[in-house]
């Protein structure tokens, strides 16, 4: 049913719900810049991330043992669930000699989630975060997880401690990634640049 302004003029949908009109939006053809240099540091900065977030654990972990005056062997235990997590430690820390895979992961991870966004006209800072959090404690996680069984004869209980381990270190490095990957495109800013352009 129509609507009437002013004067008896007929209101189009869209003059007659301006609140129904989203805050951003983006042309199909809007070209964004920075995304491909911010998946390939953040790629890059995920593996450096994981493995010195893993060297980190090490070093606190041999401390505290240390400073209570047990044997660090209590951190990577013959079986279990703290096996689990030293295999994690360990793996995490060593990441960049497995970058030949890693980085591919983290790269393709990044430019088919954060790297959409944009596009999307998402510019809020918390989905940038949280899928950084979510890719980074899957890719983690799965691995280290995944070989802490294996590793340990198919070992449930370390093929969790692992698990879990991964995923708070992969969630970390994933954090830092997506507060990068913010601050090289500044997806706010390109928005709104494109929408002052097209209009």
């Amino acid at each position: 049913m129509p609507q009437f302004g002013p004067n008896g003029t007929v209101l189009s949908p869209a003059q007659s719900s301006p609140a129904s009109v989203p805050d951003y939006t983006v042309p199909a053809i809007a070209k964004f810049k920075r995304i491909g240099l911010a998946s390939f540091l953040c790629g890059m900065a995920a593996c450096i991330l994981v493995a010195l977030i893993g060297v980190t654990l090490m070093f606190l972990s041999f401390q505290i043992t240390g400073i209570f005056g047990r044997d660090a062997g209590l951190v990577f235990a013959d079986d279990g669930f703290l096996q689990g997590v030293g295999l994690a430690t360990l793996m995490s820390a060593m990441n960049w000699y497995v970058g030949y895979f890693t980085i591919p992961a983290a790269w393709i991870a990044i430019a088919f989630s954060l790297g959409r966004f944009p596009r999307r006209g998402i510019v809020r800072p918390a989905p940038y975060y949280r899928w950084g959090i979510i890719w980074g404690a899957i890719l983690v996680g799965l691995t280290t997880g995944i070989a802490a069984f294996l590793i340990s004869s198919m070992n449930v209980a370390s093929g969790l401690g692992g698990g879990l381990a991964g995923m708070v270190i992969g969630g970390a490095a994933g954090f830092i990634c997506g507060a990068i990957f913010r601050g090289i495109v500044r997806p706010a800013e390109q928005v709104k640049r494109i929408q002052v352009e097209v209009f």
